[in-house]
């Protein structure tokens, strides 16, 4: 019984430990995106986990706002969402300002939809996922222990090229 008790002792305390130092390294947060083919911005959330001072795993998801446009009889609508896996390496340029490269995976969903007395023509509504590939670079600045702004720039490389402008705010954990 006593070696049960000490073992779940121990147990608890490595995991207080590990969950203490798991807790410094993660970071939370989001922005506004803007993507160059669906011409429209977007809201982006992501969480961060520092893996080493320089090298950070970074999940994002970017829901671009619906576009349309008008044919008169008809309407066409459209909207994007990407998902990212990052790797970051960071270059720190002083205590609070840090550059970066970075590169990953990216699953982009494109749905559109035909709506309107099309007549004798149809047009089929589309959801379709492509997978690509991620590069570019931003740079981050600490405004205090906990909170941090960041710009980034990446292209994404697949059947829904595009540039992505993204700025936001990570709150340290």
């Amino acid at each position: 019984m006593k070696k049960i008790l000490l073992l779940a002792f121990v147990l608890a305390l490595i995991n207080s430990v590990s969950a203490q130092s798991f807790k410094e390294k993660i970071a939370f947060g989001g922005g506004l995106s803007y993507g160059t083919e669906i011409e429209n911005i977007g809201i982006n959330i992501r969480g961060l986990y520092e893996v080493t001072e320089e090298i950070h795993g970074l999940m994002n998801l970017t829901f671009f706002f619906p576009k349309k446009e008008d044919f008169g009889v008809f309407e066409y609508k459209w909207n994007l969402w990407e998902l990212n896996l990052d790797g970051h390496y960071n270059f720190k340029l002083s205590d609070k300002f840090s550059a970066y490269g970075l590169a990953g995976l990216n699953i982009s969903n494109w749905r559109s939809k035909w709506e309107g007395d099309l007549g004798y023509e149809y047009y089929e509504d589309t959801n379709t996922a492509k997978i690509g590939f991620n590069i570019g670079g931003g740079a981050a600045y600490n405004f205090t222990d906990a909170l941090s702004g960041f710009g980034e720039i990446k292209y994404v490389i697949s059947d829904y090229d595009q540039a992505v402008f993204t700025f936001g705010v990570l709150y340290h954990l």
